[in-house]
């Protein structure tokens, strides 16, 4: 009964509650670096299952080092455990800008993009669930005009796979957006919601490389991600035959993990043989108990849509070990793996699905 009566203390906390021995996850109003291993949001069922395992190679085969100027001398964290260490997010929206030249904050102009998106979204936001927490980052993707001037933008938004262009500049046509793509699947959210219909979308089918470029927020991502983008252009540009590789690369701000670079993030479309593997893998999550005391776990997720893989550590050099065995081979390499996130914006439970590293 005391257990009992404890777990309904817990259930009323503002606070994420950690019922193992990891760090405490702190508050998830912001997004934070964040460990597998925690039960994010209550569990559907008290059903058990069978966890499905996920492909995976311990280590990355290496090509060739390629000579990065500048990065002689970066602080790399080569010792802490990267493994789960993953910014949490329900949805992770791409603002287009033609650059990777960004101030080290990119809300830190109101007028941008970023700013009026984010006062919508972030803490003491309009919109704001902290159970479900949306990454927002700037992409160097072309935008459509000069995105400071311009009254339209582009955006895309994963793990949907969209993009939406024409998007007004204004935090009336972001209210719009949020309402039609972003609010989460909770009845709090149902009247707020609207009919995307008004917005032009394009379907994104291939694979979408992202590398963490931000170097005024850090030099090391500033000088490693702009390398990895242009590694995996030239070796995607060398694909030939039926069985080729295709993916669009890109650079976006701040992910997270500085200590980790070079930092990627890999969106895979649902049609994607890794992506049908990370939603039938259970979520992270402690056992728990619901309302009748009874043991529950989350169960994996039910939807098909897209994934996201989160790579650290990587260098020019295992750009083609990650065309070959990840996109091509569905396989997850472990020992640049940071987390994986299914189509619902759940974490995956790296020990169950055999990716511990």
């Amino acid at each position: 009964m005391r257990l009992f009566e404890s777990q309904l203390r817990h259930l009323r906390l503002p606070r994420l509650v950690n019922f193992c021995s990891s760090p405490a996850i702190q508050s998830p109003a912001k997004l934070r670096l964040t460990y597998n291993g925690f039960q994010h949001r209550a569990s559907s069922s008290s059903a058990s299952y069978n966890a499905s395992q996920i492909p995976g190679i311990e280590n990355c085969p290496c090509s060739a080092d390629i000579h990065t100027p500048g990065a002689e001398g970066l602080e790399i964290d080569h010792t802490s455990p990267i493994s789960g260490v993953i910014t949490r997010h329900y949805r992770h929206v791409l603002i287009h800008t033609g650059t990777n030249n960004w101030p080290s904050r990119i809300e830190s102009d109101d007028k941008s993009v970023a700013a009026k998106l984010k006062s919508l979204i972030s803490r003491r936001g309009l919109f704001v669930d902290p159970f479900y927490p949306i990454l927002v980052t700037n992409a160097s993707f072309p935008a459509k005009g000069d995105i400071k001037n311009d009254s339209s933008v582009t955006i895309s938004i994963f793990p949907e796979g969209i993009e939406i262009p024409s998007i007004p500049n204004t935090i009336d046509g972001f209210k719009s957006l949020v309402t039609s793509f972003l609010l989460p699947p909770s009845e709090t959210w149902l009247k707020t919601r609207t009919d995307p219909s008004s917005f032009t979308t394009r379907k994104i089918t291939k694979p979408v490389i992202l590398a963490c470029s931000h170097g005024s927020r850090d030099e090391r991502c500033g000088i490693l991600g702009p390398a990895i983008a242009q590694a995996f252009e030239r070796a995607l540009e060398k694909q030939g035959g039926e069985s080729k590789a295709e993916a669009i690369v890109g650079e976006i701000s701040h992910i997270g993990g500085h200590k980790f670079a070079g930092n990627i993030i890999i969106h895979l479309p649902a049609e994607h043989k890794l992506s049908k593997a990370i939603n039938s893998a259970a979520v992270a999550g402690s056992p728990g108990l619901d309302l009748l005391g009874r043991f529950v776990k989350t169960k994996p997720s039910q939807s098909e849509g897209g994934t996201a893989i989160w790579y650290g550590r990587v260098m020019p050099n295992h750009v083609e070990g990650i065309i070959e065995n990840t996109l091509k081979g569905g396989r997850i390499i472990k020992e640049l793996l940071r987390g994986l996130v299914n189509s619902n914006g759940d974490l995956i439970d790296l020990r169950s699905a055999g990716l511990q590293y």
